[in-house]
């Protein structure tokens, strides 16, 4: 009695398993369609801590939903690319379209601005004087008014921690 109970154990869970595997690839393949988690559950009927706990404890899902997500984007250049070569078929927002692009491939679609070490030195060269011209006005104040720390080394001890390095004048 016990060995069959067993057996019929096994089989559930091999069912569960098998049932699982089908409800991963079918909500793999609407998050390569669609892009986002919400659309896939929806379609694929999984409940999204259902997805939440598969993500976190199977690295094949989590690496399949790394894969989805990645062809998701590639699908988006495709579009963008299908509107450069044939513009006179507007299908939809170019600018919503750059924002799917950027949120999804940051790395290649989004700006990438950086403030130049001579840029910094002249902002810091501003802030500098700036601070100096409160400075004087300031200095007409009653005494015993204590003044905040100077606006100049706090400005390097921000610029040094982001460049993890001293800037020199």
């Amino acid at each position: 009695m016990e060995d069959k109970m067993r057996e019929a154990h096994e089989r559930r869970d091999e069912m569960r398993a098998i049932e699982r595997g089908k409800k991963q690839e079918v909500f793999l393949a609407a998050l390569s369609e669609w892009g986002t988690v919400k659309k896939s559950c929806q379609l694929s009927g999984v409940a999204h801590d259902t997805y939440k706990r598969w993500h976190a404890d199977d690295w094949r899902f989590a690496q399949g939903c790394t894969e989805a997500r990645y062809a998701f984007a590639e699908s988006l250049e495709d579009i963008a690319l299908e509107r450069v070569t044939n513009p006179d078929k507007n299908r939809g927002s170019d600018v919503l379209l750059l924002g799917l692009l950027n949120a999804n491939m940051p790395k290649k679609y989004r700006p990438q601005l950086q403030m130049s070490d001579e840029s910094s030195k002249e902002l810091i060269k501003e802030w500098r004087e700036a601070a100096h011209e409160v400075a004087k006005s300031r200095s007409a104040a009653p005494t015993g008014v204590d003044l905040p720390e100077p606006v100049e080394q706090t400005l390097e001890e921000i610029l040094s921690k982001r460049s993890g390095k001293k800037i020199e004048e």
